[in-house]
């Protein structure tokens, strides 16, 4: 094999991958990639036998075939080299050579059969959309996703067809047993039942898709949901058993609103979580007609208080909120007012963005 490619380039589609070939395993292959060179582009495969990326990127080939190197290595090499095109070329033994002007690296390889055949890609396809907005419903609920090995089945987010007013709807929930966060988007969908993808996975997919316009079709073969653009293939492995009924613990008779700006939330919670993580404690909140105090702390820690404005009429009410749970859900918006869904001191409170329909988030108060 041989080929010559724009390093830029090279390094990009490189660094996508690294992420997946350098966990830890038991099997070293798995910590290779397999770059296969054929009309004009180049395939870079990284497996870890849970998750399978596929990075396609143009290259000049000069003579097909595969070649089978540490990722880590080459990205490191590639990463110094000084020229703006490189040539590589497989050599006897699987060795591989790394040219780039007056520099040249002669690097090990292993031989490419022995690295682990790629999934089917050919799903049976259930919705497409653009990278963009695929990527926004992610990061609107993968923050409260459960990272407890013990709870594999929250693990992820559950992914599911709705149907609301004769409309399609793409469906996306989290959970980790504390707080909920969902999001529907309006989007033709086959998928004939909820899948849970698992979170790592995810995470993995949004340093490979990047951010744009083009679209990403999701479709699903056997155990796996395989996610497509032009220049990119992933294929995670989704998580087994029962996702639990979400939609019980989503309050419906929470009828006290409180209206506050996103903004001026965000700068109060920051200054009683400087005092609130000392001791793992919560932030009290005190609510009245047109005002919310803002308390927290201890004899040991010290305290913080202060108010502000809000529109809410109704009776006063106390309760007790994680002060990074709240947090995470407002800086995954840009709405200008944020409303807040409470009842009593002990009931779950639901967090909506002003005017942005389709995404809530239930958090569960804490004990005073």
């Amino acid at each position: 094999m041989k080929f010559t490619i724009e390093r830029d380039s090279f390094q990009t589609s490189l660094g996508k991958i690294q992420g997946i070939a350098e966990r830890r395993s038991t099997i070293p292959i798995l910590s290779n990639v397999l770059i296969s060179g054929g009309e004009g582009r180049i395939h870079i495969v990284a497996t870890d036998l849970e998750i399978g990326v596929k990075e396609i990127t143009g290259a000049n080939i000069v003579e097909k075939g595969d070649i089978c190197i540490s990722a880590r290595k080459l990205y490191d090499v590639v990463r110094e080299l000084p020229e703006a095109m490189i040539e590589i070329q497989r050599e006897e033994n699987f060795w591989i050579s790394v040219k780039a002007g007056k520099t040249v690296f002669n690097l090990p390889g292993l031989d490419p059969s022995e690295f682990p055949k790629f999934p089917p890609t050919e799903g049976s396809d259930c919705f497409s959309l653009k990278v963009y907005e695929f990527l926004e419903m992610i990061e609107k609920t993968i923050f409260a996703a459960s990272t407890e090995e013990s709870r594999f089945n929250l693990n992820g987010i559950y992914m599911e067809r709705m149907e609301k007013e004769g409309r399609d709807f793409l469906r996306m929930v989290a959970t980790d047993g504390h707080r909920l966060s969902m999001i529907d988007k309006e989007v033709s969908s086959t998928l004939e039942k909820g899948v849970t993808i698992p979170r790592r996975g995810l995470i993995e997919l949004r340093k490979v898709l990047g951010d744009g316009e083009e679209e990403v079709t999701v479709s699903l073969k056997e155990n796996n949901c395989i996610f497509k653009t032009e220049r990119n293939i992933v294929v995670v492995r989704l998580l087994e058993g029962e996702y639990p009924d979400y939609q019980q613990v989503i309050p419906t008779s929470n009828d006290k609103y409180v209206v506050v700006d996103r903004k001026e939330f965000i700068s109060s919670l920051r200054r009683a979580q400087v005092i609130a993580s000392e001791r793992g404690a919560g932030v009290k909140f005190y609510i009245k007609s047109g005002l919310m105090e803002i308390k927290t702390g201890g004899p040991d820690v010290g305290n913080v208080h202060e108010e502000t404005t809000i529109g809410y009429e109704g009776d006063p009410l106390d309760i007790s909120f994680s002060a990074r749970y709240l947090l995470d859900v407002l800086n995954t918006t840009d709405a200008e007012k944020i409303r807040m869904e409470l009842k009593e001191e002990l009931t779950a409170g639901i967090i909506r963005p002003v005017d942005e329909e389709g995404y809530l988030c239930v958090i569960m108060p804490m004990r005073p």
